[in-house]
């Protein structure tokens, strides 16, 4: 048997509970370890039309950091001298679901077209599309909407999905 003030607790935290959530005011960032900094920054500076806004180095030139954004999105490169690709240390998966940690990086874009020209004119190494298959029921879930798989210079696997 439950006790009779259990209805009445779960009602006076159930607005605490929904005020702790975490509301986003601003752009996300993602943040990436790169081998290659320059290509790193042309590639997701070309795709996205963003401009460095950030450099900087540590005083051993040790790490190596540049920050772009613009447009809602930034993405902060990172070099480090001892940094070590998954691959070389493992061996290099070939799906996104092989890896623990973060598997690939989405953003939703309006046109799916444009972005999939600009990365076969970009030479951007495609991992597949899902262009065709029907949308899905619930308008938030991306498993049925359009989207591509492209993997970046430094091999990170960036998935672009159809907004609606």
């Amino acid at each position: 048997m439950r006790p009779s003030w259990l209805p009445a607790f779960l009602l006076a935290v159930a607005p605490a509970a929904a005020a702790a959530q975490v509301e986003v005011v601003g752009p996300s960032f993602v943040a990436l370890s790169v081998p290659d900094l320059p290509a790193s920054e042309r590639w997701y500076g070309s795709l996205f039309g963003l401009a460095r806004v950030f450099e900087g180095a540590a005083p051993d030139s040790s790490t190596q950091v540049v920050l772009l954004a613009g447009r809602g999105v930034r993405v902060e490169l990172v070099w480090h001298r001892t940094a070590r690709s998954l691959a070389a240390l493992t061996g290099a998966p070939t799906a996104p679901d092989q890896v623990y940690g973060p598997a690939k990086i989405g953003f939703y874009v309006r046109d799916l077209d444009r972005v999939l020209a600009q990365l076969r004119a970009q030479q951007a190494t495609i991992e597949g599309t899902w262009l065709t298959r029907p949308p899905h029921v619930a308008a938030t879930d991306t498993l049925w909407t359009r989207n591509i798989l492209v993997r970046d210079p430094a091999g990170t696997y960036v998935q672009f999905f159809e907004a609606r």
